[in-house]
């Protein structure tokens, strides 16, 4: 979104990220971690 352009670094959004999956129950990081092993990007 253009309004929010440098609000956060790259390392930020990363990091809030990471801990909104570490929120996540388990069956859904398992679901979120083969689906990106399978994402060629």
């Amino acid at each position: 979104m253009p309004a929010y352009e440098g609000v956060l670094t790259d390392a930020e959004i990363s990091a809030v990220l990471d801990y909104i999956r570490s929120t996540w129950p388990e069956p859904a990081q398992a679901y979120q971690a083969d689906r990106s092993r399978a994402d060629p990007s």
